[in-house]
């Protein structure tokens, strides 16, 4: 009995997670996070390429310019880079490049930003239509922002809320370099907002997270223990993302939708975070839009969550060769 009991499946996996610690450098709590998410088969695969940089992607401006123009700027200078137009329109990957992007002059004239297409995508699934007003609730440092009003057209409302007002900064530079027109920028608490201002046709929630999704850009997310802010960020997030749903119109055939959003990789924050909104709002979730992403979790260990989850998608570095992350679409009824 005790020589099976030693050679166990529970054993082999104590083994392995014990390996990946010493040898990948990541925090025991964080390995067996990690590891019940993935089959076997690819539990290694992740964790290699989960520890290095994914390709490096820039988003062109439409605001500023078209995109004959910046593909001329980015030959001028010596990058080389590759559409892909298969995921998003304005998105280029970027192969090669002499200089150093965020001090160039293309860059700061506007004609193109940094923005991963794990990111680009969430706007893809909320869609924004020029007409519409939308709420970022936690919109810093702009990223998406921006890109709702290149959606848009710089028609329409786009209201960017931080809670944050030591990185408005950051947001109002990245808006001005972006010739953003459409976009005022609030400092509320996300969480009140709901109390502030209401009639959204869109509401999108890029929430704050552990970041595990981003670990190939900040190795330093891999050593820590992420058990005491995993439960702050959960809070945080369920609020949040009810607030964004008080927030919104009901859907009235309009396709107003919320979208949520991490760059984490964790269920905690993503389909518990979902589930919590379903029990307690008059939500629903709908297919995110977007043609690829894993399916989200309808079960986590002893955890069952609505069979509608497989609407989300997940991304993974090992899968899709993007940074992790989880987009979620819920329409108001």
């Amino acid at each position: 009995n005790k020589l099976s009991l030693r050679f166990s499946r529970n054993y082999y996996v104590e083994l392995l997670k014990k390996e990946i610690e010493i040898n990948f450098s990541f925090h025991r709590e964080l390995v067996s996070e990690i590891i019940s998410l993935f089959p076997l088969s690819e539990i290694i695969l992740y964790f290699i390429n989960s520890t290095t940089s994914r390709p490096l992607t820039i988003r062109h401006n439409t605001l500023r310019t078209e995109l004959d123009k910046t593909k001329n700027f980015l030959r001028n200078q010596g990058i080389k880079y590759l559409k892909i137009k298969e995921i998003t329109t304005e998105g280029l990957l970027i192969k090669s490049t002499p200089i150093r992007l965020t001090k160039s002059v293309g860059f700061l004239a506007g004609l193109f930003t940094i923005q991963g297409v794990s990111s680009m995508m969430v706007i893809s699934s909320l869609q924004p239509k020029t007409n519409d007003r939308i709420l970022d609730l936690a919109s810093s440092p702009g990223g998406k922002t921006t890109q709702i009003s290149q959606f848009m057209k710089n028609k329409g409302l786009v209201i960017a809320n931080d809670i944050e007002k030591s990185r408005i900064g950051s947001l109002l530079s990245n808006i001005h370099r972006l010739s953003v027109e459409n976009t005022i920028v609030s400092n509320y608490d996300g969480v009140l907002f709901r109390h502030v201002m209401r009639g959204f046709d869109k509401v999108l929630v890029d929430a704050p997270c552990s970041g595990t999704g981003l670990i190939g850009h900040d190795q330093e997310i891999k050593k820590k223990s992420l058990k005491r802010q995993i439960i702050f960020n959960c809070e945080i997030q369920k609020k949040l993302l009810i607030s964004a749903i008080d927030s919104c119109k009901g859907n009235l055939g309009n396709n107003n939708c919320i979208v949520y959003s991490t760059c984490s990789i964790l269920v905690q924050e993503n389909e518990s975070v979902i589930q919590h909104a379903l029990e307690r709002r008059n939500v629903k979730i709908v297919p995110t839009g977007l043609s690829i992403g894993m399916p989200g979790f309808t079960r986590y260990h002893n955890k069952f969550f609505d069979s509608s989850m497989v609407n989300c998608r997940r991304f993974y570095p090992h899968i899709h060769n993007l940074d992790g992350f989880f987009i979620c679409k819920l329409i108001k009824l």
